[in-house]
């Protein structure tokens, strides 16, 4: 089919480096996603801002269903939004910037995207991400290419796999933020940030229901 534009282009907002991290929670966005709307395309879409980097903005372009995974992409935006604004969301990073050595702009930048991970893992260990397992079912049969091979990837818990452990979430954490030039000098480094992760994961492990059922209420406002 021909390139959709809105497709291609509805994630871009979440790709910018501004000197933040950005959203990365998609595991989370398809769950909200598929609560306001429970369709496959639909939420499938609400994970493609945070996976545009992961196939160097290869062209999205699936079979059937394109506009659901366009409305999707708006449905990301949403979320986004009132995830950020939630006081549990922000006490979170507070938490979290509190237990590191310095409570700096790297500890704060850090912590936004630690935070986000942390809630996919939490979601993931839950059992609680059926939602992302419809999502990338339906792109196995309706997206190929680079997007294709990402999914495959993702079928297979490559990508997720460290979000299941404070260390693992902490790794991969620094590791995105030494590819961005303005956050590699930050110097955030996996130890102290592990230990961060901890301090905050039983509050995460607490309240990621409630707050992921406060965000799908608020999208659907």
């Amino acid at each position: 089919m021909p390139r959709n534009r809105s497709t291609q282009e509805g994630g871009r907002a979440a790709d910018s480096e501004d000197g933040n991290t950005g959203g990365v929670n998609f595991v989370a966005h398809a769950v909200v996603a598929h609560r306001e709307r429970p369709e496959a395309a639909y939420a499938f879409g609400a994970m493609v801002p945070d996976l545009l980097r992961l196939t160097r903005r290869a062209p999205l372009e699936p079979s059937r269903h394109a506009d659901v995974v366009t409305a999707g992409i708006a449905a990301h935006h949403r979320a986004d939004a009132a995830f950020h604004d939630h006081p549990t969301f922000k006490a979170w990073m507070a938490t979290l910037v509190d237990a590191m050595p310095e409570p700096d702009r790297g500890a704060r930048a850090a912590a936004h995207v630690a935070v986000e991970l942390l809630l996919d893992g939490v979601l993931l260990d839950h059992d609680a991400a059926g939602a992302y397992d419809d999502a990338l079912a339906w792109a196995t049969d309706c997206i190929d290419g680079t997007w294709g091979e990402l999914v495959a990837r993702m079928r297979v818990g490559d990508i997720v796999a460290a979000y299941a452990t404070p260390e693992g979430v902490a790794e991969r954490v620094a590791g995105i933020m030494s590819r961005r030039p303005r956050l590699a000098r930050l110097g955030v480094t996996p130890g102290p940030l592990a230990d961060a992760v901890r301090a905050v994961e039983p509050a995460v492990r607490a309240g990621a229901e409630t707050l992921v059922t406060t965000v799908s209420e608020c999208s659907l406002m």
